[in-house]
C-alpha cells in the first residue's frame, strides 16, 4: 500500500495499527529509509510530530519524504525478517548498515558412529552438535589443534573415513586414534567425544576428575605409559583453567559484553564473547556517528543478533530505551542488561583497555583513508576502493613467486593478499614476471577489479604494465602508479610516478607515501616469504630425486602419503614401507639418505 504524504497529516489516518514494514520515498522515487514496527501507525506518526526532537540527519530525511509504502505482516518477527531482506537488497540511503553480514565459524561434532570434529560455517544438520560461534577462524583452529592433541578425534571426511585401509599420517604422529581401521572401539571413541564436549563446554573440573581417576587406575595396573599420557593431558587442561569465567553463582554462563566509545566522529563497539563460562574471543566494529549513539547501538544490536549467537544475555555499558529493550526481547529472546558486576566488571575493565588500543590503531587507518582520497584527486577519479601492489622474488630465476598486497575499504587487508607461483621459464626476468602475474590476476573474474595498481619499479615497469592493461581492455577502469627507490635506497628518497605523467617525492605527499611504501614493503616481504617456502620445498623434493630407485611415480606417492618431503625425511622405516611400491630395501635407502 502506497500513501502520499500531505502537509495536513491526514495521511496518518490511512496507516493501520498493525505490525509491519514501512518504506519512505522521496519525490524522485529514491528509497530513503526502511523500518519495522509493532504498531505502524504509532511509529510513522512519531516522525511527523513537531514536539519530537529528531536528529539533524533524520530531520533532513523527513523533510524529503514524499510517499510511504507499507507492508502489513502477521507479527513483529515477520516484520523483522522483511526489514532485514529489504535493507540488504535495496540499501536505503538513511539506514545505518553494519558491514558484518558474514557467518561466524563454529566447531561441529557430527552424528556418525565415530563422530567427526571439524571447523564449520553455514547451516548445520538438525542433529549436529555445534560449539561457538567463535570470533574468527584462528580461535576455532586453535581449539581443534588442542582437541586433537588431547583426545585424538578424527578430522577426515566421511568419504575418506569409509575408504581407508590403513591409518593416515595423523595416526603416525599421534594426533588421531585411527577409528577408520578400528584401532579404537566405538565405546572408547564415544568416551573421547564426551571428553571433548566437556572441554568445549568449559567443564574443566569434571573432566580433570574423570581423567585423574583413569590415570590412577592405569598406575595401579602398572600401565605407566597410559598413566603418563593422561598426566600430560591433565596438566594441559589445568593450564587452561585460568581462562574459565563463571557467574557469581559459580555456574557457567553464555553472555556477550558490549562496550562503546565515541571518538573522532565515530562509534567504536567492542564485543567480548563468553560461551559456556569460557572467554572465547572478542571483536570490534566501527560506525560513523551519523546519528545518536543510542540509535546506532540499537541498529547494531538488531543487525548483529539477527543471526543466532547462542546467548541469552547481553551486558551493555549504555542504557537503552525500555521500549526498545522489550521489543528486542520479544523478537530475539535476548535480555539486555545495563552495567557489570563481579567477574564481568573485571572483563569490562580489560575490554576498555583493549578498546583504547583499537582506537589508537584506527588513527593509522584514518591516515590511509586521507592518503587514498589525495591519490583519487591526483588520478582524477571519484573514489578509490581498492589498490593492489605487486612484487616478485626468486633465486637466480628459480622458485619464483609473485605477491599481491591489497588496500581495500579503508585499510591494508592481509586477508586479501595472494601469492602466484611462477614458472622457471621466466628465468629471473622481472619485467616478464610482472607481465605474467598481471595477466593471471586480471583473468580472475572472481576478484574485484582494482581502481589502482601499484608496481614496484620505474618508468619501464610502468610502461609495460600500462601497455598490458590497455591490451586487456582495462584502460578506462584501472589507473597505474609506480614507486621506486631513490638515492641510497632510503625511504625518504623514494619517488612515485602517478599515471605516467606526475613524479612526486616524499616531501610532496608524505601521507600518500606512507600508504604506498607500506603496500610496497608488504608485497616485498610477502614475496620473499613465499619464495623461501617454495625453495625449501623444492630442495627437499630434489633430495628424493637423488635416491636410487625413486622415480616420478614413487616420489609422487611418497609426498601424497606423508603430505610433504619434510614428513618423508622424518618418517621411520616401518612408516615408509606403508607406501604402495616401497619395500623394505627401498625404505632403508630412503631412511639412510636422510639420516646419514
Amino acid at each position: 500500500m502506497r500513501i502520499l504524504v500531505s502537509l495536513d497529516n491526514l495521511f496518518l489516518q490511512q496507516i493501520p495499527h498493525s505490525p509491519g514494514v514501512y518504506r519512505y520515498y522521496s519525490a524522485d522515487e529514491l528509497l530513503l529509509y526502511v523500518g519495522k514496527a509493532l504498531d505502524l501507525h504509532k511509529r510513522v506518526k512519531s516522525y511527523f510530530q513537531k514536539k519530537i526532537d529528531l536528529s539533524p540527519r533524520i530531520g533532513l530525511m523527513v523533510s524529503k519524504i514524499h510517499s510511504i509504502e507499507l507492508t502489513v505482516t502477521e507479527n513483529e518477527t515477520s516484520a523483522l525478517l522483511l526489514e532485514s531482506n529489504l535493507i540488504k537488497s535495496l540499501k536505503p540511503k538513511y539506514n545505518i548498515i553494519f558491514r558484518d553480514d558474514k557467518s561466524y565459524p563454529y566447531i561441529k561434532i557430527s552424528t556418525h558412529q565415530y563422530p567427526l570434529i571439524e571447523y564449520f560455517r553455514g547451516k548445520p544438520q538438525a542433529r549436529d552438535t555445534l560449539f561457538g560461534p567463535y570470533p574468527n577462524p584462528y580461535v576455532v583452529r586453535e581449539n581443534l589443534d588442542l582437541l586433537q592433541r588431547l583426545f585424538k578425534l578424527r578430522t577426515c571426511t566421511d568419504g575418506s573415513f569409509a575408504n581407508r585401509s590403513r591409518p593416515c599420517m595423523l595416526f603416525q604422529v599421534n594426533l588421531c586414534c585411527a577409528p577408520c581401521v578400528e584401532k579404537v572401539s566405538p565405546v572408547e571413541y564415544a568416551e573421547y567425544v564426551k571428553y571433548a564436549k566437556d572441554f568445549l563446554c568449559g567443564n574443566f573440573s569434571d573432566l580433570v576428575a574423570k581423567l585423574s581417576q583413569q590415570m590412577y587406575q592405569f598406575a595401579e595396573q602398572l600401565e605407566f605409559e597410559q598413566a603418563s599420557s593422561l598426566r600430560d593431558k591433565i596438566g594441559l587442561i589445568r593450564e587452561l583453567q585460568h581462562k574459565q569465567i563463571v557467574s557469581d553463582s559459580n555456574l557457567p554462563i553464555n553472555a556477550d559484553i558490549l562496550l562503546t566509545r565515541e571518538y573522532n566522529q565515530q562509534l567504536f563497539i567492542y564485543l567480548i564473547i563468553i560461551r559456556n563460562g569460557l572467554y572465547v574471543g572478542d571483536k570490534h566494529f566501527v560506525q560513523r556517528l551519523v546519528d545518536s549513539k543510542e540509535l546506532i547501538l540499537e541498529a547494531f544490536l538488531e543487525s548483529y543478533y539477527r543471526s543466532e549467537q547462542l546467548t541469552r544475555l547481553i551486558y551493555l555499558d549504555q542504557a537503552l530505551n525500555s521500549e526498545f529493550n522489550a521489543s528486542f526481547y520479544r523478537i530475539y529472546g535476548l535480555k539486555l542488561v545495563h552495567g557489570f558486576k563481579g567477574r564481568l566488571a573485571e572483563l569490562a575493565l580489560m575490554g576498555r583497555k583493549n578498546l583504547e588500543k583499537v582506537i589508537e590503531n584506527s588513527h593509522l587507518d584514518n591516515i590511509y583513508i586521507d592518503a587514498c582520497s589525495k591519490l583519487a584527486t591526483l588520478l582524477q577519479v571519484e573514489r578509490i576502493n581498492r589498490i593492489e601492489c605487486y612484487d616478485t622474488s626468486h633465486n637466480h630465476g628459480s622458485s619464483a613467486v609473485a605477491a599481491m598486497t591489497v588496500y581495500a575499504n579503508g585499510k591494508i587487508d592481509h586477508s586479501l593478499y595472494r601469492k602466484f607461483n611462477l614458472n622457471d621459464s621466466i628465468n629471473g626476468d622481472d619485467l616478464l614476471a610482472l607481465e605474467t602475474v598481471l595477466k593471471r590476476r586480471l583473468a580472475n573474474k572472481e576478484l574485484p577489479v582494482p581502481e589502482v595498481i601499484l608496481v614496484d619499479g620505474g618508468k619501464t615497469q610502468l610502461a609495460i604494465s600500462k601497455k598490458l592493461i590497455d591490451e586487456l581492455g582495462f584502460c578506462d577502469k584501472i589507473k597505474l602508479i609506480a614507486i621506486f627507490k631513490g638515492e641510497q635506497r632510503k625511504a625518504e628518497f623514494d619517488k612515485v610516478i602517478i599515471d605516467t605523467t606526475i613524479e612526486l617525492t616524499f616531501l610532496d605527499e608524505p601521507l600518500l607515501f606512507k600508504l604506498l611504501q607500506m603496500l610496497r614493503d608488504e608485497a616485498h616481504r610477502f614475496a620473499i616469504t613465499g619464495h623461501r617456502k617454495k625453495q625449501q620445498q623444492r630442495m627437499q623434493t630434489s633430495q628424493l630425486e637423488d635416491i636410487a630407485g625413486i622415480g616420478a611415480s614413487k616420489r609422487k606417492a611418497l609426498i601424497a602419503f606423508f603430505g610433504s618431503a619434510t614428513a618423508v625425511a622424518n618418517a621411520g622405516i616401518e612408516q615408509l614401507q606403508q607406501v604402495d611400491g616401497v619395500g623394505g630395501e627401498l625404505a632403508n635407502s630412503i631412511y639412510k639418505h636422510f639420516h646419514r
